[in-house]
């Protein structure tokens, strides 16, 4: 079984992928046509599906061209891709206000680069922090206060 070693759009197109192909796997669903796409996401499709233990097939013509996914036995969810290289966030200095009465907020970097206060249904986050001086930055993935060293 291919090893990806992939980066960027591919690595997120893949992780993308994996998470459809974990929700049909779990579906009553034997098949799953996927959208018409270029030959090269349909190999990396292919490729991702074989991890799986799924069959797979390609059908239609030119634009119209799509991957079939196909629950066979022993269809399972592998290990799940692990990014090679994770994304920094650095805002440089730009700063980040919170409500200054409060005595302290608890906010979020979230994996896409969004910025928030953090609640238990927060998914996919990088750092959170309870911040108590009113104002913080991004930077390399850390959430920095003004009392921070790295200020």
């Amino acid at each position: 079984m291919q090893e990806f070693e992939l980066h960027g759009k591919e690595e997120d197109f893949l992780i993308q992928y994996e998470e459809k192909l974990i929700g049909f796997l779990e579906s009553s669903d034997e098949k799953l046509h996927l959208e018409p796409m270029n030959s090269y996401y349909r190999r990396l499709i292919h490729n991702l599906a074989l991890r799986f233990s799924f069959g797979t097939s390609s059908e239609g013509s030119d634009k119209d061209r799509h991957v079939v996914i196909t629950k066979k036995k022993g269809s399972k969810a592998p290990e799940r891709i692990k990014r090679k290289d994770p994304v920094i966030w650095n805002f440089r200095d730009r700063e980040f206000l919170v409500d200054p009465l409060a005595e302290e907020v608890e906010v979020y970097l979230g994996k896409d680069g969004s910025v928030g206060l953090f609640n238990e249904s927060t998914r996919d986050h990088i750092t959170k922090k309870k911040v108590v001086s009113g104002a913080f930055k991004i930077k390399m993935n850390k959430i920095v206060e003004l009392q921070d060293e790295e200020w």
